[in-house]
C-alpha cells in the first residue's frame, strides 16, 4: 500500500515543475502574489487558496484541491456555505446552479466537465471560470434566476 501511495504521488499530483509553471502563469496574468497561496506542495494534500473579487467588489476565497491535479479535474470550493436567493444552503449537486455535492460546510463549484478536461488546463483558467461563476451567483441573488441562465454547460 505504501509503494502504491508513493507511485501515485509521483505521477498524479502536482509536481514542482508544474507548480512553478502555474505560478509563472499567475505572474504573467498579473495576479497579485498576495491574492493566492499554494499550500502543501509535495504532500498528499496540496491545495491553492485564491481570492476572487467580483465586479461588485465582494471578495470570495476559493479552495482548489490539487491532490490529483493536473490529471483530474480539481475540486473547487468557496470557503463558506453560500445561500441561494431563497436563503437555502448551496450544499448539494444542482445542474441549474452549477454546484456539486459538498461536505465540510463549503459550497462546491462545478467549473469543468469531464469531456472538456485536459491536463493542459491551467489553474488560472480554472480561476477565471470560478470568477465567472461568482458573477453569475451574484446575478442570481439579485434576480432569482438560476446560474444556468448566465452560464451554459459545456458539451
Amino acid at each position: 500500500m505504501k509503494l502504491l501511495r508513493i507511485f501515485l504521488r509521483r505521477f498524479i499530483m502536482i509536481d514542482y515543475k508544474r507548480y512553478k509553471l502555474e505560478k509563472e502563469v499567475f505572474q504573467k496574468e498579473k495576479l497579485p502574489e498576495a491574492a493566492y497561496r499554494f499550500i502543501g506542495i509535495g504532500t498528499d494534500n496540496p491545495y491553492l487558496r485564491i481570492a476572487a473579487r467580483t465586479n461588485s467588489g465582494k471578495i470570495y476565497t476559493l479552495h482548489i484541491e490539487l491532490s490529483s491535479f493536473p490529471e483530474s479535474i480539481p475540486e473547487v470550493y468557496v470557503t463558506k456555505m453560500l445561500k441561494d436567493s431563497n436563503g437555502k444552503n448551496m450544499s448539494g449537486a444542482s445542474a441549474q446552479m452549477h454546484t456539486l455535492t459538498s461536505s465540510g460546510g463549503w459550497t462546491r463549484i462545478c467549473h469543468y466537465g469531464y469531456n472538456s478536461w485536459t491536463p493542459m488546463v491551467s489553474l488560472f483558467k480554472i480561476y477565471v471560470k470560478c470568477r465567472l461563476w461568482l458573477e453569475a451567483y451574484e446575478a442570481h441573488l439579485k434576480t432569482g434566476n438560476t446560474i444556468d441562465t448566465y452560464l451554459v454547460h459545456q458539451s
